[in-house]
């Protein structure tokens, strides 16, 4: 857990990193929670999951922002 961190620039880079990061922290807890049916772990790795999810989409926003929708651009 000490390696992930949520906070952090919003860049590709640390996306990455921050991906990285998580996959390799839930590989670690998630199945020990599940094995053992834990609730206050399970909890604590949804709570994880959520600001991974609010991380990301921050950095979507971000991108939006500066690039704007390029799925919307024709050839």
């Amino acid at each position: 857990m000490a390696d992930y961190q949520m906070g952090g620039g919003l860049k590709l880079l640390t996306a990455l990193e921050k991906t990285q990061a998580f996959s390799e922290f839930l590989k670690g807890r998630l199945t020990q929670a599940l094995e053992s049916e834990d609730p206050t772990e399970l909890h604590y790795l949804l709570a994880q999951l959520d600001d991974y999810h609010s991380y990301l989409w921050r950095y979507y926003q971000k991108l939006q922002k500066e690039r704007g929708d390029r799925a919307n651009m024709t050839d």
